[in-house]
C-alpha cells in the first residue's frame, strides 16, 4: 500500500496541506504518515536548563540528566498527542494514519523518513510557524525538494484554510519536448484518471526578443518571428503526439502552446486555465532549446499559488 508522508510543525499554516492529503490519500488508496521533528532549538533549550542546574549546584549530574530526559519525553509526548489530534479527521474518512516523531533537523528527518520507509509521496506546505518552536518551513521545503527522489506535493500556506472539499478537475503538465520533462506524465496521468480530471499539456516558447537578430546558419532568410512560428508549430506537434498517447487511455487531454519565459507562462497559465494542480519534472533538456528546469521549478515553487507536484526526472531513464 502506498504511503504519503506529511510533515507538520504544529502550525495552522502547515496543517493546510491536510485537506489536500485527504483527497490524495483517497484517490491513491494510500495510508498517511504524519511526521513531526523535535528540532535543535528545543534540544538547546534542554541543555541550557541543564547547565543552569549544574552551575547552581541544585542537583547532581545524574539528576540533571534525568531532568533533560524528562523534558525530552514531555516534548515527544506533546508531539505524539498533537499528531494524534491531526489524524482524527483523516481517520474519520477511512484513511489509515500513522504517527512519527523524530529528533533532529526537520529537513533531514523528512528525507530520512522518505528514504527509509519507501514513501510514495511527500505532501507539505511551503512554510509554517509553531507555538512550540519555529520551522523555517519554506527553506525546509527547498531542501527536501532538492535532496529527495520522492515526488513532493507542495501547497502554499495561505491566511485561511480551504473550506470546500479539495478536488482536482484540471491537472496541468508543463513540457519542453524532452524525455526528462515527460517523466512527470505517468504520475499526472494516474492522478487525472483516478480524479476523472482533464489533463492540460503546456509548452512555453521563448518570446521573440529572446532570439538573436542574426539568422541561424543555413537559413539566412529566417527572421526571429519566423523562428518563433516554427518553434510554436513544432511544440504543438509534440504536444499532440503526447496527447494522442494519453487519449488512447481514455483520458481527456487539452494542449496549449504559449509564448513567454517558462516559469512565467506556467504560473500565468495555471491561473488563467483554472488548473487545480501543476505536475512537473524538476529538470529537463530540449532538443529545440534548453530549459533550466531546475531553476524554472524553483521560480514556480516560490511564486505559484496553484498546488504543485514535483517529480524528480531520472537522466538514465
Amino acid at each position: 500500500m502506498k504511503t504519503i508522508l506529511v510533515p507538520l510543525d504544529g502550525s495552522a499554516l502547515a496543517e493546510q496541506a491536510l485537506p489536500y492529503v485527504q483527497t490524495l490519500a483517497t484517490l491513491l488508496d494510500a495510508r498517511v504518515r504524519l511526521l513531526t521533528a523535535i528540532v535543535d532549538d528545543q534540544h538547546e533549550g534542554l541543555m541550557a536548563e541543564g547547565m543552569m542546574v549544574s552551575y547552581r549546584v541544585i542537583d547532581p549530574l545524574m539528576r540533571q540528566r534525568e531532568r533533560e530526559q524528562q523534558s525530552l519525553t514531555r516534548l515527544i509526548q506533546q508531539a505524539e498527542s498533537y499528531l494524534d489530534s491531526q489524524a482524527v479527521p483523516l481517520r474519520g474518512h477511512g484513511i489509515d494514519v500513522e504517527s512519527d516523531v523524530r529528533c533532529g533537523p526537520a529537513a533531514d528527518m523528512i528525507i530520512e523518513a522518505a528514504e527509509g520507509l519507501d514513501i510514495a509521496m511527500i505532501a507539505m506546505a511551503t512554510h509554517g510557524y509553531s507555538g512550540l518552536r519555529r520551522w523555517a518551513l519554506g527553506s525546509v521545503t527547498d531542501r527536501v525538494v532538492h535532496a529527495t527522489a520522492t515526488p513532493v506535493f507542495i501547497v502554499r500556506g495561505a491566511t485561511a484554510a480551504p473550506v470546500d472539499p479539495i478536488t482536482f478537475k484540471r491537472v496541468m503538465v508543463p513540457l519542453d519536448g524532452s524525455p526528462l520533462a515527460a517523466q512527470a506524465l505517468p504520475l499526472a496521468a494516474d492522478l487525472a484518471a483516478r480524479a476523472r480530471a482533464e489533463l492540460l499539456l503546456l509548452q512555453a516558447i521563448a518570446p521573440i526578443e529572446a532570439f538573436p537578430s542574426i539568422a541561424p546558419i543555413g537559413r539566412p532568410d529566417l527572421m526571429p518571428s519566423e523562428m518563433v512560428r516554427m518553434l510554436r508549430a513544432r511544440a504543438a506537434q509534440q504536444l499532440d503526439e503526447q496527447a494522442a498517447l494519453l487519449r488512447d487511455r481514455s483520458l481527456p487531454v487539452a494542449t496549449h502552446v504559449a509564448s513567454g519565459h517558462a516559469a512565467e507562462v506556467i504560473i500565468d497559465e495555471a491561473a488563467r486555465q483554472s488548473a487545480d494542480l501543476i505536475v512537473m519534472a524538476t529538470h529537463g533538456y530540449s532538443g529545440i532549446k534548453r530549459w533550466a528546469l531546475g531553476s524554472v521549478t524553483d521560480k514556480v515553487l516560490h511564486a505559484a499559488t496553484t498546488p504543485l507536484l514535483l517529480v524528480r526526472a531520472n537522466a538514465s531513464a
